[in-house]
């Protein structure tokens, strides 16, 4: 029994060795995965054993890699050499790799005069053979040898000056720190190679800082500019105008797309897509003098009716943004009339009237003139369905400001029908639920909002989300859902812009129910009224408020983004930046969070793509 037992613990303790080994027969990819397993575990002197055979006949780079590192580990340099060398012979093919694994296993053995030989023969060989230069080249790049990789390319260059090593070298240039010669590389590809313009325009934006000062850049900007005066083609106007682009300098790019387009350069669409880069940016400035520029083109200009538009869109934005006076909206809403009338009948008219409308009823309070422009927009064949929705949920807002809630409900209904499926679907039925709340139908919304939680916007959900937490937290905690109905008819007042009856609800809210869920919600919707007041630093006081006394609950993040925008029009960017990164940092599922990291690297200063 003890000799039974005894054999049992044998066989326990040699079986995972011999099922390790080799079978008689075994294939090549059973021996090389053995090998790998090996090496995964650090028995390198197994994974030689295991190789001896199939390295001394494979092809295969995995067994001369497996062998290579593995001879590294044990530092036996000298048959890490022996098997370079005996794989060059074998794959004379792939000859660089295996002599610049040699130049590393000298450098590493502390041979550096057998390295410097080696590297000298290397060069023979490039000097003799400008084709070998690809290969040797990319050997040692790869084996993170940027100085020897730009000689190899320079000897082949010296022997055969139309050889085209532009792309390699420019990478090299950048990999060791010399700018000025990467930037000298760029301007050569795009010269050379017209396909290369899209690649350094890649490759740029990785290196340009908005907003920085880089006197390499500088110098790359005045270097194209010559160039351009000496008659370069025109892709070189497309990469300034790109680097003026990357920068921020959207100016300087208008002005040298002008100087293009005056001279007979252009395709076409450039002007149009500056002027929506700049709107982006919130340049709106700007963004109006390029629509102007093309639109005083003339109307057979093919982009005239999108410029017109983003003419009259960016002024609009602009007065938004400085809170301009009656008489600045008086003059824009004369504009719009002017245009509107001009595209009589055309689909483009509806993207003139939603906007006009909206500065007849919120800016001029001109209600009468607003709802008349929306209703001419229903139920006319030049009107696409899209629009007809949007100018249905435009006038069921204007309903809504003006305190006809029934009558706003149906005009929802109405958008939401048409487009049930889409994102202005899904906005309409938002707004919906919205107008139930706002006169205390809990419940009903309640049933919209969470099922908008999972809508296809991300803003809708999250907005969805948030009013589906307000009632579910507030009726659960309160019986009479007495402080809910207060605050949301505070909320109804600010939406309508009345201002000083929604604050005198919130103001008694705050001492009625100072411990009640609805605090955070309170606080958050007097702080938005303070900002639409332009008193920025009462609103800022707020929000800190509601990070400190709420800082667990569901708005300290909407808080936070609001205190980081602000304190960016402030021009306090340390202030904003401290605010930003506490959002991505503490509220990582914040619907804000990606918005504040971008913002907080922008005002950092880094690049973004």
């Amino acid at each position: 029994m003890r000799v039974h037992y005894l054999f049992i613990r044998i066989l326990l303790l040699i079986g995972p060795l011999a099922w390790a080994q080799p079978q008689p027969g075994a294939s090549d990819r059973e021996t090389l995965d053995l090998a790998k397993q090996y090496f995964q575990d650090q028995a390198y002197e197994r994974v030689i054993d295991q190789l001896k055979d199939l390295g001394e006949r494979s092809v295969q780079p995995e067994v001369y890699k497996l062998l290579f590192d593995s001879y590294l580990e044990l530092e036996d340099f000298r048959k890490a050499k022996k098997l370079s060398r005996d794989w060059a012979q074998r794959i004379p093919a792939r000859r660089a790799a295996f002599e610049v694994d040699a130049y590393y296993l000298n450098l590493a053995d502390e041979d550096p005069k057998e390295a410097a030989e080696l590297l000298e023969d290397v060069m023979q060989i490039v000097g003799q053979s400008g084709g070998q230069a690809y290969a040797y080249g990319k050997a040692f790049s790869d084996r993170g040898y940027p100085k020897e990789a730009l000689a190899v390319y320079q000897k082949a260059l010296k022997a055969n000056p139309n050889m085209n090593f532009d792309y390699q070298m420019a990478l090299l240039y950048g990999e060791l720190g010399d700018i000025p010669n990467m930037h000298l590389m760029y301007l050569r590809m795009v010269d050379r190679t017209p396909g290369y313009l899209s690649t350094v325009k890649s490759l740029l934006a990785r290196s340009i800082e908005p907003g920085s000062k880089d006197e390499n850049l500088e110098k790359l900007k005045e270097e194209i500019v010559k160039r351009i005066q000496s008659g370069a083609p025109k892709r070189f106007n497309d990469l300034l105008i790109h680097i003026f682009n990357q920068e921020g300098n959207f100016r300087a790019a208008f002005t040298q797309l002008r100087a293009l387009d005056r001279q007979g350069n252009l395709e076409g669409k450039e002007m149009g897509n500056l002027a929506k880069l700049a709107y982006n940016n919130y340049d709106f400035n700007l963004a109006s003098r390029i629509y102007e520029y093309e639109m005083r083109k003339g109307s057979e200009h093919p982009f005239y009716q999108t410029a017109v538009i983003g003419w009259l869109s960016s002024r609009k934005e602009d007065l938004s943004a400085i809170n301009a006076s009656g008489e600045d909206w008086r003059k824009l809403a004369n504009d719009f009339e002017i245009h509107q009338k001009e595209f009589r009948g055309d689909p483009y008219q509806a993207n003139l009237i939603l906007p006009l409308s909206e500065i007849y009823a919120y800016r001029l309070n001109e209600i009468d003139t607003a709802e008349s422009l929306l209703l001419s927009l229903f139920d006319k064949a030049w009107v696409g369905e899209e629009d007809e929705a949007l100018a249905q949920i435009a006038y069921a807002d204007l309903l809504l400001f003006t305190g006809r809630r029934w009558d706003a409900i149906i005009y929802y209904r109405k958008a939401e029908k048409s487009l049930d499926q889409s994102v202005i679907g899904q906005e309409a039925k938002f707004k919906r639920a919205k107008a139930a709340y706002y006169v205390g139908d809990f419940e009903w919304s309640q049933g919209i909002f969470s099922v908008l939680k999972e809508s296809t916007s991300k803003l809708i959900a999250n907005n969805a989300m948030q009013y589906s937490l307000l009632i579910t937290d507030n009726m659960a905690l309160d019986s009479t859902t007495d402080a809910l109905e207060a605050y949301a008819k505070a909320d109804l007042y600010f939406y309508r812009e009345m201002y000083d009856s929604a604050s005198a609800i919130l103001e008694l809210l705050e001492i009625a129910y100072s411990e009640h869920p609805i605090a955070d919600e309170s606080l958050m919707m007097r702080a938005q009224i303070k900002a639409k007041q332009n008193d920025f630093e009462s609103a800022l006081l707020l929000w800190r408020r509601l990070v400190l006394e709420h800082g667990d609950d569901i708005l300290a993040d909407d808080a936070l983004y609001a205190i980081g925008q602000t304190e960016e029009k402030l021009k306090r960017p340390d202030l904003a930046m401290k605010a930003y990164e506490k959002l991505f940092t503490e509220h990582i599922d914040s619907f804000f969070a990606s918005d504040a990291r971008k913002a907080f690297r922008r005002l950092r200063g880094d690049q973004i793509n």
